[in-house]
């Protein structure tokens, strides 16, 4: 049976200890930070959870920590991100075995072929590959592979297809692949967090806001406001996460959301070795974010 996905998902970080290991601890807090606050699921091994850069032992075991966490309240989702449709099969097959309910397909990464046609032998692989069901990904400025409207009509075809992601953050681009998602019975999410609420007030069925890791109860009531179609409330609630959504300018972005999930004492902050740390200007900024936020008390 196809699962009906709405709501707010967060796209979860994946908590590391300093020695890069998985913390499984801290994904015990995150998850019920982000269920607690009104998740209506978790995205795992997204961009926000460095899906495509971990060690496979470490997204393994980042996985199997999320779905013993949930205890199945919702419905885990699992990216996949590779550079090749085989090592997408593989990880498809290891997903399946840890218990996830659903996968999050990017297009494939790395060698630039003509880009419909391989988006549409690689999500056909996939799903060939496994029984759960498939949500498409289009992550264009990550993966470089832009999903098309006529791709995503031809893998709409495909049984275990049932909903689209869209995060390259241009109304445009959204605008034309959503239209042909509700066109073809596909579910509608957004993953810019700038763009919720004018997405959920032009039909969408949900977000998945990174930004839910620190604040899932704005985020999921944002949501809530605009599938009831209370745009008034939905724009007061998008203006307050675009508020919070500063924290990102305090460097690499992803840096920034540890660091306040850091803050907040949730996860530690260490990311992946080739993404820099905050320095104590960025790490400033964020604490100051989440004052102004009421987040976090103003220092003494």
């Amino acid at each position: 049976m196809k699962p009906h996905l709405s709501g707010m998902i967060p796209p979860v970080v994946s908590p590391l200890t300093a020695e890069h290991r998985p913390d499984t601890g801290a994904v015990e807090r995150l998850a019920a930070h982000v269920v607690g606050g009104g998740a209506t699921g978790v995205f795992v091994l997204g961009s926000c959870g460095e899906g495509p850069t971990l060690e496979p032992d470490v997204a393994t075991a980042i996985t199997r920590a999320y779905v013993d966490a949930v205890a199945g309240s919702v419905p885990v989702l699992a990216g996949i991100g590779e550079a090749s449709t085989e090592r997408a099969v593989r990880a498809a097959m290891e997903h399946e075995q840890a218990g996830v309910d659903v996968l999050v397909v990017m297009a494939p990464m790395y060698f630039n072929t003509e880009t419909d046609d391989a988006v549409v032998r690689h999500v056909t692989a996939i799903a060939e590959a496994t029984r759960l069901p498939l949500v498409v990904y289009n992550i264009p400025h990550l993966t470089h592979h832009p999903i098309t409207p006529r791709a995503l009509r031809e893998v709409a075809a495909i049984d275990a297809v049932v909903a689209l992601k869209e995060s390259s953050g241009d109304w445009d681009t959204y605008s034309a692949l959503a239209e042909t998602a509700r066109s073809t019975g596909l579910q509608v999410f957004q993953g810019a967090e700038a763009l919720i609420a004018r997405s959920l007030a032009s039909g969408a069925d949900g977000a998945v806001p990174g930004i839910a890791n620190v604040v899932p109860g704005l985020a999921a009531e944002l949501v809530r406001a605009g599938l009831a179609g209370d745009t008034v409330l939905a724009a007061d609630l998008q203006r307050r996460l675009d508020d919070v959504c500063a924290l990102y300018r305090s460097g690499f972005w992803l840096s920034s959301l540890k660091s306040a999930l850091a803050e907040l004492g949730i996860t530690g902050p260490t990311a992946g070795r080739a993404l820099a740390p905050l320095d104590g200007d960025g790490l400033s900024e964020v604490r100051r974010v989440l004052t102004v936020a009421g987040l976090i008390g103003a220092p003494a």
